[in-house]
Protein backbone atom coordinates (compact mmCIF):
# COMPACT_ATOMS: atom_id res chain seq x y z
CA UNK A 1 0.00 0.00 0.00
CA UNK A 2 2.87 2.52 0.65
CA UNK A 3 4.23 2.05 -2.30
CA UNK A 4 1.26 2.56 -4.40
CA UNK A 5 1.25 6.17 -2.22
CA UNK A 6 5.04 7.25 -3.35
CA UNK A 7 3.37 6.10 -7.13
CA UNK A 8 0.59 8.74 -6.60
CA UNK A 9 2.64 10.93 -5.11
CA UNK A 10 4.98 10.71 -7.86
CA UNK A 11 2.83 10.62 -10.63
CA UNK A 12 1.50 14.49 -9.59
CA UNK A 13 4.77 15.67 -9.38
CA UNK A 14 6.78 17.49 -11.97
CA UNK A 15 8.88 14.58 -13.10
CA UNK A 16 12.15 17.48 -13.92
CA UNK A 17 11.27 18.69 -10.40
CA UNK A 18 11.85 15.30 -8.92
CA UNK A 19 15.27 14.74 -10.92
CA UNK A 20 16.74 17.86 -9.87
CA UNK A 21 15.70 17.56 -5.83
CA UNK A 22 17.94 13.59 -6.45
CA UNK A 23 20.78 15.31 -8.61
CA UNK A 24 20.97 18.15 -6.01
CA UNK A 25 20.68 15.51 -2.74
CA UNK A 26 23.57 13.64 -4.69
CA UNK A 27 25.67 16.81 -5.47
CA UNK A 28 25.71 17.77 -2.00
CA UNK A 29 25.26 14.46 0.52
CA UNK A 30 26.17 11.61 -1.26
CA UNK A 31 28.77 8.72 -0.92
CA UNK A 32 29.94 5.29 -2.80
CA UNK A 33 28.15 3.77 0.08
CA UNK A 34 24.80 4.96 -1.64
CA UNK A 35 26.24 3.36 -4.55
CA UNK A 36 26.40 0.27 -2.97
CA UNK A 37 23.02 0.89 -1.70
CA UNK A 38 21.72 1.49 -5.17
CA UNK A 39 23.24 -1.92 -6.17
CA UNK A 40 22.07 -4.17 -3.16
CA UNK A 41 18.29 -3.36 -5.06
CA UNK A 42 17.40 -3.62 -1.18
CA UNK A 43 16.00 0.35 -1.05
CA UNK A 44 13.67 1.24 1.97
CA UNK A 45 14.10 3.54 4.79
CA UNK A 46 15.05 1.44 7.43
CA UNK A 47 17.82 2.09 10.15
CA UNK A 48 20.22 0.44 8.93
CA UNK A 49 19.96 2.12 5.47
CA UNK A 50 19.09 5.67 7.14
CA UNK A 51 22.30 5.27 8.91
CA UNK A 52 24.35 4.56 6.48
CA UNK A 53 23.39 7.39 3.72
CA UNK A 54 21.09 9.33 5.55
CA UNK A 55 17.73 10.64 5.28
CA UNK A 56 17.97 12.80 2.53
CA UNK A 57 19.87 10.31 0.24
CA UNK A 58 17.95 7.94 1.07
CA UNK A 59 15.04 9.27 -0.04
CA UNK A 60 16.03 10.58 -3.38
CA UNK A 61 17.20 6.70 -3.67
CA UNK A 62 13.38 5.76 -2.76
CA UNK A 63 12.43 8.29 -5.71
CA UNK A 64 15.22 7.54 -8.26
CA UNK A 65 13.65 3.60 -7.77
CA UNK A 66 10.00 4.18 -7.68
CA UNK A 67 10.35 6.78 -10.95
CA UNK A 68 12.22 4.00 -12.74
CA UNK A 69 9.15 1.86 -11.70
CA UNK A 70 6.11 4.07 -13.49
CA UNK A 71 8.67 4.64 -16.71
CA UNK A 72 7.65 4.28 -20.14
CA UNK A 73 10.64 2.69 -21.87
CA UNK A 74 12.06 5.57 -23.66
CA UNK A 75 11.82 7.30 -19.91
CA UNK A 76 13.04 3.94 -18.62
CA UNK A 77 16.35 3.96 -20.78
CA UNK A 78 16.51 7.47 -19.74
CA UNK A 79 16.36 7.10 -15.99
CA UNK A 80 19.44 4.35 -16.93
CA UNK A 81 21.53 6.78 -18.11
CA UNK A 82 20.14 9.19 -15.02
CA UNK A 83 21.66 6.98 -12.51
CA UNK A 84 24.83 6.03 -13.77
CA UNK A 85 25.59 9.89 -14.00
CA UNK A 86 24.41 9.85 -10.41
CA UNK A 87 26.45 7.01 -9.37
CA UNK A 88 29.13 8.53 -10.96
CA UNK A 89 29.13 12.18 -8.83
CA UNK A 90 30.12 10.21 -5.99
CA UNK A 91 33.35 9.73 -7.62
CA UNK A 92 34.08 13.43 -6.79
CA UNK A 93 35.30 13.68 -3.43
CA UNK A 94 32.29 15.14 -1.45
CA UNK A 95 33.47 17.79 0.21
CA UNK A 96 34.36 19.39 -3.68
CA UNK A 97 30.78 19.12 -4.72
CA UNK A 98 29.59 20.79 -1.75
CA UNK A 99 32.09 23.98 -2.22
CA UNK A 100 31.07 23.95 -5.35
CA UNK A 101 27.23 23.86 -4.73
CA UNK A 102 27.80 26.57 -2.16
CA UNK A 103 29.62 28.82 -5.00
CA UNK A 104 27.13 27.84 -7.27
CA UNK A 105 23.95 28.78 -5.80
CA UNK A 106 20.35 27.69 -6.08
CA UNK A 107 19.30 29.42 -8.75
CA UNK A 108 22.07 28.73 -11.09
CA UNK A 109 22.04 24.99 -10.20
CA UNK A 110 18.22 24.81 -10.97
CA UNK A 111 19.68 26.07 -14.10
CA UNK A 112 22.34 23.75 -14.87
CA UNK A 113 20.48 20.87 -13.62
CA UNK A 114 18.47 21.43 -16.57
CA UNK A 115 21.62 21.41 -19.05
CA UNK A 116 23.09 18.26 -17.25
CA UNK A 117 19.28 16.38 -17.89
CA UNK A 118 19.11 17.72 -21.33
CA UNK A 119 22.41 16.36 -22.59
CA UNK A 120 22.22 13.19 -20.50
CA UNK A 121 18.51 12.68 -22.71
CA UNK A 122 20.03 13.27 -25.58
CA UNK A 123 22.88 10.79 -25.31
CA UNK A 124 23.21 7.59 -27.18
CA UNK A 125 26.21 6.20 -26.08
CA UNK A 126 26.29 5.66 -22.11
CA UNK A 127 29.72 5.56 -22.23
CA UNK A 128 30.50 9.00 -22.53
CA UNK A 129 28.47 9.66 -18.80
CA UNK A 130 31.88 9.32 -16.87
CA UNK A 131 33.87 11.98 -19.64
CA UNK A 132 30.78 14.46 -18.73
CA UNK A 133 31.41 14.05 -14.54
CA UNK A 134 35.42 14.44 -16.06
CA UNK A 135 34.14 17.80 -17.38
CA UNK A 136 31.98 18.58 -14.35
CA UNK A 137 35.25 18.03 -12.02
CA UNK A 138 37.29 20.21 -14.43
CA UNK A 139 35.29 22.73 -13.82
CA UNK A 140 35.36 22.42 -10.41
CA UNK A 141 39.25 22.86 -10.42
CA UNK A 142 38.84 26.23 -12.54
CA UNK A 143 40.61 24.06 -15.40
CA UNK A 144 37.90 25.43 -17.64
CA UNK A 145 34.94 28.19 -17.17
CA UNK A 146 31.38 28.11 -17.62
CA UNK A 147 30.99 28.60 -21.44
CA UNK A 148 33.97 26.32 -22.13
CA UNK A 149 31.90 23.40 -19.66
CA UNK A 150 29.01 24.25 -21.61
CA UNK A 151 30.74 23.67 -25.19
CA UNK A 152 32.70 20.92 -24.18
CA UNK A 153 29.52 18.75 -22.73
CA UNK A 154 27.67 19.60 -26.39
CA UNK A 155 30.53 18.08 -28.04
CA UNK A 156 31.31 14.96 -26.18
CA UNK A 157 27.81 14.95 -26.63
CA UNK A 158 28.16 15.36 -30.64
CA UNK A 159 31.22 13.04 -31.22
CA UNK A 160 30.72 9.46 -31.80
CA UNK A 161 32.72 7.96 -28.48
CA UNK A 162 35.72 6.13 -30.43
CA UNK A 163 36.22 9.35 -31.95
CA UNK A 164 36.47 10.80 -28.28
CA UNK A 165 38.90 8.00 -27.30
CA UNK A 166 41.03 8.55 -30.56
CA UNK A 167 41.75 12.09 -29.31
CA UNK A 168 44.15 9.79 -26.74
CA UNK A 169 47.21 8.54 -29.10
CA UNK A 170 46.52 10.99 -31.61
CA UNK A 171 46.29 14.76 -30.07
CA UNK A 172 49.15 16.84 -31.36
CA UNK A 173 50.01 20.51 -32.00
CA UNK A 174 51.27 19.91 -35.58
CA UNK A 175 48.59 20.01 -38.81
CA UNK A 176 47.42 16.78 -39.61
CA UNK A 177 46.02 14.69 -42.48
CA UNK A 178 42.49 13.61 -42.79
CA UNK A 179 43.46 9.33 -42.90
CA UNK A 180 40.91 7.86 -40.85
CA UNK A 181 37.21 7.65 -40.08
CA UNK A 182 37.99 9.00 -36.67
CA UNK A 183 39.81 12.18 -38.47
CA UNK A 184 36.99 12.51 -40.15
CA UNK A 185 34.39 12.41 -37.45
CA UNK A 186 36.88 14.89 -35.35
CA UNK A 187 36.45 17.37 -38.51
CA UNK A 188 32.99 16.87 -38.58
CA UNK A 189 32.42 17.45 -35.04
CA UNK A 190 35.03 21.20 -35.03
CA UNK A 191 37.48 19.22 -33.26
CA UNK A 192 39.82 19.65 -36.25
CA UNK A 193 39.74 22.10 -38.24
CA UNK A 194 41.60 23.39 -41.47
CA UNK A 195 45.00 24.98 -40.87
CA UNK A 196 46.10 25.44 -44.50
CA UNK A 197 48.47 23.41 -47.11
CA UNK A 198 51.20 21.92 -47.13
CA UNK A 199 53.56 21.51 -50.43
CA UNK A 200 52.90 17.50 -51.43
CA UNK A 201 55.05 16.27 -54.49
CA UNK A 202 52.49 14.53 -56.73
CA UNK A 203 49.66 16.35 -55.07
CA UNK A 204 46.72 13.58 -56.38
CA UNK A 205 43.26 12.68 -55.05
CA UNK A 206 44.75 11.14 -52.02
CA UNK A 207 46.18 13.73 -50.79
CA UNK A 208 45.59 17.27 -51.92
CA UNK A 209 47.71 18.93 -49.10
CA UNK A 210 45.08 20.18 -47.10
CA UNK A 211 46.24 19.83 -43.51
CA UNK A 212 44.22 20.36 -40.00
CA UNK A 213 44.33 21.57 -36.76
CA UNK A 214 43.25 19.77 -33.52
CA UNK A 215 41.02 22.57 -31.81
CA UNK A 216 41.79 24.01 -28.18
CA UNK A 217 38.73 22.43 -27.02
CA UNK A 218 39.88 19.26 -28.61
CA UNK A 219 43.30 19.36 -26.81
CA UNK A 220 41.17 20.50 -23.38
CA UNK A 221 39.27 17.24 -23.72
CA UNK A 222 42.35 15.12 -24.15
CA UNK A 223 43.61 16.58 -21.12
CA UNK A 224 40.48 16.29 -19.30
CA UNK A 225 39.64 12.74 -19.97
CA UNK A 226 43.08 11.03 -20.60
CA UNK A 227 45.36 12.81 -18.78
CA UNK A 228 47.21 13.78 -22.15
CA UNK A 229 49.28 17.31 -22.37
CA UNK A 230 49.75 19.10 -25.63
CA UNK A 231 50.85 22.75 -26.60
CA UNK A 232 47.52 24.72 -26.88
CA UNK A 233 49.29 26.67 -29.59
CA UNK A 234 49.35 25.36 -32.85
CA UNK A 235 52.78 24.68 -34.41
CA UNK A 236 51.51 25.66 -38.13
CA UNK A 237 54.65 23.29 -39.15
CA UNK A 238 55.02 22.51 -42.79
CA UNK A 239 52.07 24.44 -44.27
CA UNK A 240 51.35 27.76 -45.85
CA UNK A 241 48.47 29.76 -44.05
CA UNK A 242 46.40 31.70 -46.73
CA UNK A 243 46.09 35.30 -45.46
CA UNK A 244 43.80 37.64 -47.00
CA UNK A 245 46.05 40.95 -48.64
CA UNK A 246 44.50 44.36 -47.68
CA UNK A 247 43.13 47.01 -50.20
CA UNK A 248 46.98 48.53 -50.58
CA UNK A 249 48.83 45.67 -51.44
CA UNK A 250 45.99 44.12 -53.95
CA UNK A 251 46.60 48.13 -55.28
CA UNK A 252 50.55 47.93 -55.37
CA UNK A 253 50.08 44.75 -57.11
CA UNK A 254 48.12 45.59 -59.70
CA UNK A 255 50.29 49.14 -60.52
CA UNK A 256 52.79 46.52 -60.76
CA UNK A 257 50.94 44.54 -62.94
CA UNK A 258 49.85 47.04 -65.30
CA UNK A 259 52.45 49.90 -65.11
Amino acid sequence: MEEHNELDVLSETNYIDVLKDILETFMNEATDIAVQVMNSDIVQDGTEILSQVGEAVSGAIKSLKVAQKIASIPTALYMKKFERYCKGLTTIPLEKRQKYMKLLGKEKFNKESVFVLNVINRIEENEKIPLFLKILNAKMDGFIDDNEYHRLMILTDRTLYSDLLYLKDNITEDPVKLNSDSDYGLASSGLLVAAGNEWVEGMDDADNGVRFNYTLAAKKMAYIFFGVECAMKPSNKGITILVAASNEEVEEQLNELFK
